[in-house]
């Protein structure tokens, strides 16, 4: 089988525009570690679940504006 490889494909979308791996390894980090800290203070599974739902929409919000 012979196959072309002298012409790689450019990645998709413009360059410098993504997040960086430590920047979003921050985010999630602190995602998880606030929900954690909202299960310690209350001890309530139902305001935990609620806090980790308002979490994931704030980090899309982030997400999406940062771009």
């Amino acid at each position: 089988m012979d196959i072309d490889v002298s012409s790689p494909r450019l990645p998709i979308g413009k360059p410098g525009r993504g997040w960086e791996t430590g920047r979003l390894l921050t985010l999630i980090r602190s995602v998880l570690s606030g929900v954690g800290a909202v299960y310690l203070a209350t001890g309530s599974v139902a305001i935990t679940i609620v806090a980790a739902a308002v979490a994931v929409i704030v980090v899309a919000l982030v997400l999406l504006t940062q771009r």
